[in-house]
């Protein structure tokens, strides 16, 4: 990832495609010194490279001993050494790779956190009561509270009392292509599962047929949640409801079925995601929907079998 480094202290900042530098509250990377201007300056990614301006700072910018005009953009190289207003605040580019999808804790000073098969759960894995995730068209989303919003780049945004920004090059927009290199469709709505449990149904496994390639899930404690929500999708398709008004479930009435809390819930919805994000699927959250402000879900998987074996 790429990456300054402050050549004294050693510390690292993680570039965001619009990274700015200076005194404000605003700043990705914030040097609270007198010597430093509220905006001081700007690194950001353009096409295939990283580029440094300045502001208009008051002490001024240099690159490796070299200062450059207020407002000049001058086209950075790993290895350029960037003072930003006196020579104790030397940072160096240690790493000019392109940037990534990224969300920045605003609450405190942690590392950037950084989307894994394409979803995120925030504030951890462990706690995820919102999740930003990229919908079928290539879209950043953010899911919380029972609703879903778009996200764009720089977007500032709430989770559980917690602040962020959601960082996103276009680069990463542009170059996005759905589908795996077999060339079998990616889209959670093209496969099939197949279901298969056990009489007590203490044993539920799932098979994932893709297309050109079958998966073997395995048998995981949050199937059984999968598997209720399958159950109720063919039977509303069965009583000749529309595709859209099928299989829809209470949150509610899952948490007393399963005998869980809401917050075990969210966990096991996204590990589920998880899960088929590390097959390679397009669309990972959708294998789990959420109608918005009804707390309703429903499995985003029409084709489905269920076995008793």
């Amino acid at each position: 990832m790429a990456l300054l480094r402050q050549t004294r202290t050693g510390a690292l900042s993680v570039l965001e495609a619009e990274h700015l530098v200076g005194r404000s509250l605003r700043a990705s990377l914030r040097i609270d010194q007198s010597y430093v201007s509220g905006q001081h300056a700007s690194v950001r990614w353009v096409h295939d490279g990283w580029e440094l301006k300045d502001l208009g700072s008051r002490n001024g910018t240099l690159v490796d001993d070299a200062p450059i005009r207020p407002g000049q953009t001058f086209r950075l190289a790993r290895g350029n050494r960037i003072s930003f207003g006196s020579a104790e605040q030397t940072w160096e580019l240690a790493d000019d790779s392109p940037p990534k999808v990224m969300v920045v804790r605003l609450d405190d000073e942690g590392d950037p956190l950084f989307p894994e098969g394409d979803i995120l759960a925030l504030p951890s894995e462990d706690d995820p009561k919102a999740m930003v995730f990229r919908a079928t068209d290539g879209a950043w989303c953010l899911e919380r509270q029972d609703e879903i919003v778009p996200l764009a780049g720089n977007q500032l945004f709430e989770a559980s009392g917690l602040h962020y920004r959601f960082s996103c090059p276009d680069v990463v927009a542009e170059t996005w292509t759905q589908g795996w290199p077999d060339g079998a469709d990616a889209e959670v709505a093209r496969l099939h599962l197949v279901f298969r449990a056990s009489m007590d149904e203490e044993y539920v496994e799932i098979e994932a047929d893709m297309g050109k390639r079958r998966e073997n899930l395995g048998s995981r404690g949050h199937n059984y949640l999968l598997l209720l929500l399958a159950r109720r999708r063919i039977a509303d398709a069965a009583h000749d409801l529309l595709e859209t008004a099928c299989g829809w479930v209470y949150q509610d009435e899952l948490v007393d079925s399963l005998r869980i809390s809401p917050e075990r819930l969210n966990i096991d919805i996204f590990r589920i995601r998880r899960q088929f994000a590390s097959l390679g699927v397009s669309d990972p959250a959708n294998i789990v929907e959420r109608r918005p402000r009804t707390k309703q879900l429903r499995i985003g998987v029409a084709s489905l079998s269920i076995r008793t074996v």
